[in-house]
């Protein structure tokens, strides 16, 4: 793939994420990751390399240099960054802060020293200078290495306890992207020892396979990164479509059971905030409304409902959502509370919170679509001479 494309994404998601610089130690660590690595594959781009080296002097081989600065950058913050995300409480701080201060340091030292051939990718040289280039190298990789396999360790370790399904595969792909870079700097020592155990070179090769090893690493790091914000915006969609489901339902039952609402006014962009306090006053409406009925309505909604052929699957929501209109139209009439009396248990009893909406979406629908449920409480009004006439459920916008 382009040099030129990857760095034009890499510099599209680090301006993206720089805004959240400010947030957070773990927010500002994935921002800077992100900038240090499209920094270092923009020294790639051949137009920028000429640029530099016409700037510079092409004997002073400036674009590897920094190339491999911003790189050893790069992995530090990543470093950090899913240290901060996995390990909160920290890991070897100090080690890390001296393994960068000496790497970088060192990296410049051996640059300076060293007899780089002239011309194309950083080669190692010959003569009395050689242990420079070759150090300079060893320095390099060895810290791209160690900080690939140590990240590369901690992403995965964390995929068990991401929530969510994109969480997970976020960090997967961060865990493939740091294990790409750990066999990225494998392959670079395994070329140098070939060189300096055989003396043979195998350039073409080596650059094949160094670039594609760095490619895929780095585009596997930039979608991992971009797939946990992504979750939070399907989470977010997932929660506004949730809320407006439950809309329906939540105007009938507060209707039936106003002293359910809550007072404190919450802002319209908290959706995920609003469907838990939705959540809640649905639950404690019909936690109210059910005080109006007994278990033996609920059986005979239930045998209603079998007689009408409704599926196993859908039963108990429909006779759910039969006595709940029954005991709002009572409410709603002005009838008392029943005492000494079973009341009729509700589904959401004893569910995780995804079972509990997938319960509430069901049951808002039998309540204000299902011509069981309206036949059911026609048929219960029509049993009782002393009840108005049959309650007409509005349809309510989201």
């Amino acid at each position: 793939m382009s040099t030129y494309i990857i760095a034009s994404v890499l510099w599209l998601i680090a301006l993206w994420r720089l805004p959240s610089v400010r947030h957070s130690h773990k927010q500002r660590s994935l921002a800077l990751t992100l900038a240090c690595l499209a920094a270092a594959m923009t020294f790639e781009v051949s137009a920028v390399r000429d640029a530099v080296n016409a700037a510079a002097g092409v004997d002073t081989r400036l674009p590897p240099l920094l190339k491999h600065l911003f790189g050893v950058t790069s992995a530090a913050y990543l470093l950090d960054f899913v240290i901060a995300v996995v390990r909160p409480q920290g890991l070897a701080r100090r080690t890390r802060l001296v393994a960068i201060g000496i790497t970088l340091p060192l990296m410049l030292a051996f640059y300076a020293m060293a007899n780089w051939m002239p011309g194309g990718p950083v080669r190692l040289g010959g003569g009395r200078r050689e242990i420079f280039p070759v150090l300079y190298m060893a320095i390099f990789t060895l810290y791209i290495g160690v900080a690939m396999i140590v990240a590369t360790w901690l992403f995965l370790g964390g995929v068990r306890h991401s929530r969510t399904f994109m969480g997970k595969s976020g960090l997967v792909l961060l865990g493939l992207g740091t294990l790409l870079g750990s066999a990225y700097a494998l392959q670079r020592i395994t070329f140098v020892i070939v060189r300096l155990s055989t003396g043979a070179d195998y350039p073409g090769l080596e650059n094949s396979l160094s670039t594609s090893l760095k490619q895929a690493a780095i585009l596997s790091i930039a979608l991992g990164v971009c797939l946990p914000p992504i979750s939070v915006v399907v989470e977010y969609i997932k929660a506004w479509n949730a809320l407006r489901l439950l809309q329906p339902m939540w105007q009938c039952l507060t209707e039936a059971a106003p002293y359910v609402v809550l007072s404190a006014s919450v802002s319209k962009r908290r959706v995920p905030f609003r469907l838990e306090r939705r959540v809640i006053e649905i639950e404690d409406a019909c936690l109210a409304l059910r005080e109006y009925v007994t278990i033996d309505i609920r059986e005979r909604a239930l045998v209603f409902a079998e007689s009408k052929s409704i599926t196993a699957r859908d039963i108990d929501v429909v006779a759910e959502a039969s006595w709940l209109r029954v005991a709002a139209s009572r409410s709603a009439r002005g009838d008392l509370p029943l005492k000494g009396v079973e009341y009729p248990p509700l589904g959401v009893t004893g569910l995780d919170r995804a079972s509990e909406l997938k319960w509430l979406r069901l049951l808002t629908r039998a309540y204000n679509s299902s011509t069981v449920v309206a036949e059911f409480l026609q048929q219960e009004q029509s049993s009782s001479p002393s009840m108005d006439s049959p309650e007409k459920v509005p349809s309510h916008g989201s």
